[in-house]
């Protein structure tokens, strides 16, 4: 009977548990906190296991602390709720708050989400407020004024974003915010704060001025986008005992030489280039000149750094007369007028001796150019026309009489789509060269103003004019920007050959540099680069050729119940080769960020190489994800929340294995992290959540959604581990008999990997370990 009572009542507002008061005896307090409890979807430690509405005080409550409090009579007040680390699951709501005595509240080290209520920063009476290491997101409140007797706020390690309120953080001594995605510029006038910890975050704009500091003893702004100088202006009143870590930002300039400023290490100014000072040994450049003259009339101006020295000492200078008619009558010298007109003559001369020689230089290198250009025309007389294929995904050349390779001035080509590759494409319409003449114009200066073909690895050589004659096979082409080639050269090897058209990153160099820097990457479940093009209005990169397409096509090559028709110990294989992959990635220092089974391509022998790495960035440039953000608002929650694992499995699928949807912009897809749809800030464990939800694929044959994923965690494979072993796929089970608790392992790593809450998935290299000790099998 208790129990109906109490499911009644979780399924009525506050309202209704008002009226709990006169029936039950249970103070305000006991109501407001029993709010927070049927907030709470899951309480496995029974934290609150004893909080019952029967009860006459809350003042018995696990976490609760009570306190005679003044003008409230005989009755304790709450003034304290501290539970840390009690894995609660759920929400904090804004009945909190409204505990007219509460003083302290700490919920540090949970699984807490959504967002704050407003009303914790509106009680008048809290002095520390500790949420650390949750998942809470959006932004603070802005009150003001702030809460007045707030001493400690400690919000890190969440998901927060948004400006950071100079009214919450003014009054208050202990402030961190670390690891969080706050953005806008650094709070000013912080008179109280003696801690202050903002590192890891989006922060930008300039050091303020009038930051205070007074009382600092502490003050961390490493690891964000900080720029301008270091003012002198910011470090005047802080304290000279004081920490101080500016490390990780875009700082420039001298750092003034304040004693706050130069008891610090050299680590506390790590990571800003342009620096330079004393506190870090590296001497700032003297200007050659004076950029302004020193103002000689004014009897305020100090003496000139420089003083003129006179070449030859005469001895008559000596005498204080002498002195005197110097001082009356300073030297004149001239310089005849014969002898200037010589220096002049002399000096264009050496000028003209000059350009002849440079215009020598350039007429012999064009001369040469041009004797090679015709060679090269002599030898390619053949042009080709790329027609559509019967079979699916294939663009065959055919020999026209006109130049080789449209692949820099493709026009219908740069319309094409996913049905490009589709097997239902009727389309048998023609990629011609253009013949525009400003574009053979554009074309042709590219070729002699440009042309630059790198192969990296000197493993082997390929020039551009070989390269050109290849025989070209479009293999997708999802995008006008990038669209990719099988080229066979004349001796029948075969490179993948991404063609990039506009392109984020204007300047070739960084382009190349960007290039250079992933192929310096080398793992045998990563693809590697061979070499790239570089051209002002397009660009390639040529890769090694994978011929057994990807995971994704896997469900298309074959028939049955399962999209993926293999035995344990392949998909077994898959995964650990995709997870070494990874965590060779992390360990690197870099994110791939767009990890689903299209870009995992297989070998005959079914070992997964990992593509498309750091593709993002070559297509849209470093400053693509200050736009993400709008463009993922619109589709937040779309496919999440409305499609199926029928509607996903049935939907017009690329199987292509060199085929990208360029996972970072729209960002729908079920394989993308839920904080990559909001936060700008690249992280590994976006990879280890779209691992997460690839290992759960290739167990199951299905795609979890994330609101299928609250109703799992790790520790629901211990709760029912019947019901987790019957989601396994049903071609599997065969080879799951008397591996059952390796089984349980695997999903647990899988939802484990696909936790909701970032930092409570594991790193890839745990991953790993997980699974190469995993007893499924051992032949890989």
């Amino acid at each position: 009977m208790g129990s109906k009572i109490l499911l009644f009542i979780k399924s009525f507002p506050l309202a209704f548990l008002l009226l709990l008061v006169p029936a039950f005896g249970l103070n305000l307090d006991g109501v407001l906190l029993l709010s927070f409890k049927y907030s709470i979807v899951s309480d496995p430690s029974f934290a609150l296991g004893n909080w019952d509405y029967s009860d006459a005080t809350p003042c018995l409550w696990a976490g609760v602390t009570c306190a005679d409090v003044e003008n409230s009579g005989t009755m304790l007040r709450v003034v304290s709720l501290i539970l840390p680390n009690s894995k609660l699951v759920g929400t904090v709501p804004e009945d909190l708050g409204l505990i007219q005595h509460l003083r302290t509240l700490d919920l540090s080290s949970n699984y807490l989400n959504g967002t704050l209520p407003s009303s914790l920063f509106k009680a008048s009476e809290l002095q520390v407020l500790s949420l650390s290491n949750n998942a809470f997101f959006g932004g603070l409140h802005d009150f003001i004024p702030g809460p007045k007797n707030l001493k400690l706020l400690n919000l890190s390690d969440n998901g927060l974003s948004g400006n950071i309120p100079q009214s919450l953080v003014q009054n208050s001594s202990v402030v961190s915010l670390k690891n969080n995605y706050f953005s806008g510029p650094i709070p000013s006038g912080l008179q109280s704060v003696e801690f202050l910890d903002l590192s890891s975050n989006l922060l930008n704009g300039s050091l303020p001025l009038d930051f205070g500091g007074v009382n600092l003893r502490y003050l961390n702004l490493s690891s964000n986008n900080i720029s301008g100088q270091v003012p002198v202006e910011f470090a005047s009143r802080i304290p000279h005992n004081s920490i101080i870590d500016l490390s990780f930002n875009d700082l420039s300039g001298q750092i003034p030489e304040l004693t706050p400023l130069l008891n610090q290490g050299t680590a506390s100014y790590a990571g800003n280039a342009g620096l330079c000072g004393k506190p870090i040994q590296k001497p700032c450049t003297v200007p050659s000149t004076l950029s302004i003259a020193p103002n000689t009339t004014s009897s305020t101006s100090a003496a000139p750094a420089i003083a003129a020295i006179p070449l030859t000492v005469d001895p008559s200078h000596d005498s204080p007369g002498a002195a005197a008619h110097e001082a009356r009558n300073p030297p004149q010298h001239h310089i005849k007028p014969v002898a200037i007109a010589g220096i002049a003559v002399g000096n264009l001369a050496g000028i003209g001796v000059l350009a002849l020689v440079f215009l020598f230089i350039y007429q012999k290198g064009k001369k040469t150019n041009a004797e090679s250009r015709a060679k090269s025309i002599s030898t390619t007389a053949n042009e080709y026309i790329f027609k559509k294929d019967p079979e699916p995904a294939v663009v065959i050349a055919e020999p026209r009489n006109r130049p080789v390779w449209p692949c820099l001035t493709i026009t219908n080509g740069e319309e094409t789509s996913d049905a490009t590759s589709s097997d239902t494409d009727d389309n048998n319409g023609n990629y011609m060269i253009d013949d525009q003449p400003e574009n053979r114009h554009q074309h042709n200066e590219l070729f002699e103003n440009e042309r630059s073909l790198v192969m990296i690895d000197g493993e082997i050589e390929l020039d551009l004019e070989t390269l050109l004659k290849a025989s070209a096979y479009v293999i997708s082409s999802t995008t006008s920007s990038s669209i990719v080639y099988k080229a066979v050269i004349r001796d029948g090897t075969a490179f993948a050959v991404r063609r990039i058209g506009e392109t984020g990153v204007k300047k070739l160099k960084d382009f190349a540099n960007h290039i250079k820097a992933i192929a310096k990457l080398r793992h045998q479940n990563l693809v590697q680069i061979k070499g790239f093009y570089c051209g002002v209005d397009e660009k390639l990169v040529i890769y090694e050729y994978i011929s057994n397409g990807s995971l994704a096509s896997v469900h298309h090559r074959n028939t049955g119940s399962s999209p993926y028709n293999l035995p344990l110990e392949a998909r077994l294989k898959i995964a650990k080769g995709v997870a070494r992959g990874l965590t060779y990635v992390h360990e690197k220092k870099h994110v791939h960020g767009d990890i689903k089974p299209s870009n995992i391509l297989l070998t005959p022998d079914l070992e997964p190489i990992i593509s498309d790495f750091g593709l993002h960035w070559l297509i849209y440039g470093k400053q693509s994800h200050g736009t993400r953000r709008h463009v993922l608002a619109r589709h937040f929650g779309s496919m999440r929340s409305t499609s199926t694992h029928h509607d996903l499995h049935n939907q017009v699928v690329n199987t292509n294995p060199y085929i990208t949807t360029l996972g970072f912009v729209g960002c729908t897809s079920p394989y993308h992290a839920p904080e990559s749809l909001q936060n700008l800030k690249p992280s590994p464990k976006w990879d280890v959540y779209s691992f997460g939800i690839l290992l759960l694929e290739l167990l199951t044959g299905k795609v979890f959604l994330n609101r299928e994923l609250n109703q799992w965690t790790s520790g629901s494979v211990a709760e029912d581990p019947t019901r987790v072993l019957r989601m396994a796929d049903v071609s599997l089970k065969g080879d799951m008999a008397g591996r059952e608790d390796a089984m349980l392992e695997l999903f647990k790593l899988g939802f484990s990997c696909a936790s909701l809450i970032p930092h409570k998935r594991p790193s890839m290299k745990e991953a790993l370990h997980v699974l190469e000790k995993s007893t499924c099998s051992s032949a890989y």
